[in-house]
């Protein structure tokens, strides 16, 4: 072969090589329904989706491209999603060129949110201020974007009471295996669901939301390996969102979602008195004595496919009881989060077919917090017990000099001094004198 033809050669194959080396959203599934992307290049119906120029990364977070990656041509339709008919959302990757699995198996993957103003096409990065509705690092011990090295894909979560309206859905993936290389990509829909506008919660532009310092970012590469758990991985961008993040959350916080076209559910961690708990009450001084035992509710995690439903006890955490915070609470959610993803990536991996709901990211990050509320709660509760016996002492010492003066100057009758016993045994340290 002549070597000008075998060098072409060589060159095409590189090509093909490179360019089968990274990918793009190839296929969403939600709410029962199933779209697809053209290729790269292909002319026709984008349905929902932005598609891009290449299937390249976006190396340089203060690009413009990462709003919604190197988009050539904008959605041609905004798909109807009734979120009664199910919550989860499911994302599936390849080359773009070709039905080539996603490559890469090191990083986060994301799904954020944007409520447009009107048509999303007309979504601007200055104008999109998006939530991050899920974020997904390790599962069982390995990236979760791992996964999608076999054709499976990832799958979030919306919230079932998300307000109606059309949105801009950015999902992305993080490969962190050399450099910061970021691949975002946009889709969006009109969606049926409730009335939360999750006004609360933290929210991002892109760009804007990362930094190239980000300690989640700045590990790629060789520093990246060494990272072995979520905990100790610092992920970009804002917070996910929470419960108790939107304008029709409860005061308490806690809240349930049910998805019957999945069947999955996840009841949310909330705060409650314990059965034997004593009630609240308000002294005369107007001092608030809290319950003397606060404690965590269980929560459950029910992964569900067609055919069977993997149930997993989520975490109580005693700790919360006692006002005392530790590490190892958060290790005790976090130990439920494993166990749940564990017994998703089994499920899913015995049925690639099957739909499974994936909700185990949103019960730890409720767990997390209403544990943390906990905390909060009984500490309030530790700080009026201190400020109670705190008075207490004062009243002792106020009945010393009463009793010290009486025996010259008797001022106090019977009837106060029975009032005062009584207000001094709830804590109160005055004395009515007459």
């Amino acid at each position: 072969m002549h070597a000008s033809t075998l060098f072409a050669s060589f060159a095409t194959a590189a090509l093909v090589s490179l360019a089968n080396a990274h990918g793009i959203v190839s296929k969403i599934e939600v709410a029962g329904q199933t779209f697809e992307s053209p290729l790269i290049g292909a002319s026709g119906d984008n349905g929902p989706f932005y598609v891009p120029t290449d299937n390249s990364p976006i190396t340089d977070v203060t690009s413009e491209n990462m709003f919604c990656g190197s988009v050539a041509t904008a959605a041609t339709s905004t798909p109807s999603i009734d979120l009664s008919q199910g919550n989860t959302i499911s994302f599936y990757w390849e080359s773009g060129y070709s039905t080539s699995n996603w490559p890469h198996n090191t990083g986060p993957i994301f799904l954020y949110m944007a409520k447009c103003d009107s048509d999303c096409t007309s979504q601007t990065a200055s104008s999109t201020n998006f939530i991050k509705i899920e974020q997904q690092g390790f599962v069982n011990g390995a990236w979760a974007q791992a996964a999608l090295n076999t054709g499976s894909p990832v799958t979030f979560t919306i919230p079932s009471d998300l307000a109606s309206g059309n949105y801009l859905i950015r999902h992305e993936i993080i490969n962190l295996a050399s450099t910061d290389e970021n691949f975002p990509a946009c889709s969006q829909f009109a969606i049926t669901g409730g009335s939360n506008t999750y006004s609360s919660a933290q929210t991002a532009q892109f760009p804007g939301a990362y930094s190239a310092t980000d300690a989640g970012l700045a590990d790629a590469g060789s520093a990246i390996y060494s990272v072995k758990t979520n905990a100790e991985y610092t992920f970009p961008g804002p917070d996910p969102v929470l419960s108790s993040d939107g304008s029709d959350s409860s005061a308490s916080g806690s809240s349930s979602d049910s998805n019957s076209a999945s069947s999955s559910s996840s009841t949310v961690a909330s705060i409650s008195s314990s059965a034997g708990a004593t009630s609240s009450s308000s002294t005369a001084t107007g001092v608030v004595v809290l319950p003397s035992s606060v404690r965590l509710a269980s929560a459950s995690v029910t992964l569900a496919t067609t055919t069977s439903s993997v149930s997993v006890s989520a975490v109580t955490t005693p700790a919360a009881a006692t006002g005392s915070s530790s590490s190892s609470d958060i290790d005790t959610c976090a130990t439920q989060w494993t166990t749940c993803n564990a017994a998703y990536m089994s499920a899913t991996a015995s049925d690639n077919s099957t739909t499974v709901a994936y909700s185990c990211q949103t019960a730890y990050v409720n767990c997390v917090a209403q544990a943390e509320s906990a905390v909060e709660s009984s500490s309030v509760a530790t700080a009026v017990t201190s400020e109670v016996a705190s008075s207490s002492s004062a009243a002792d010492a106020m009945a010393t000099i009463d009793t010290a003066a009486a025996t010259s100057t008797p001022v106090v009758n019977s009837r106060a001094f029975a009032k005062h016993l009584r207000r001094h045994h709830a804590g109160v340290s005055r004395l009515d004198f007459h």
